[in-house]
């Protein structure tokens, strides 16, 4: 691995322990990046994903606190212009390789499980 290569995984690492507390929000990422240029009424974003409209706004809130999403007039959309858009490309595009997307899920279950510890 080159030391670029190393210092995105890191990165990416970085970005998914200061980021996606859930696995819900690991797919809200992935699904407004997939969906850059789209804003989605959060019910129709809750029943894209398979999920409760409540479950879903508590996430969307923190991701938009965060500067990822964007929400204006009852709508969600990602916020491309954000510091962390590029971050958000970077842990997409590493989650195309089973072995990092295993890892960075085990890390998003690990902080679950010590979260429900306390």
């Amino acid at each position: 691995m080159s030391d670029s290569e190393g210092a995105l995984e890191h990165e990416v690492i970085r970005f998914v322990e200061d980021h996606v507390g859930s696995l819900l929000a690991w797919d809200i990422i992935v699904f407004f990046h997939r969906h850059p240029d789209e804003a989605f009424d959060p019910e129709v974003l809750a029943s894209q994903l398979g999920r409760g409209p409540a479950e879903l706004i508590r996430e969307v809130e923190a991701l938009s606190a965060e500067g990822i999403l964007q929400t204006a007039g009852g709508l969600v959309r990602f916020s491309s212009d954000s510091a962390l858009a590029p971050m958000v490309t970077a842990f997409v595009e590493a989650c195309r390789n089973r072995t990092h997307r295993l890892s960075l899920i085990a890390r998003v279950l690990q902080r679950i499980g010590a979260s429900s510890e306390e």
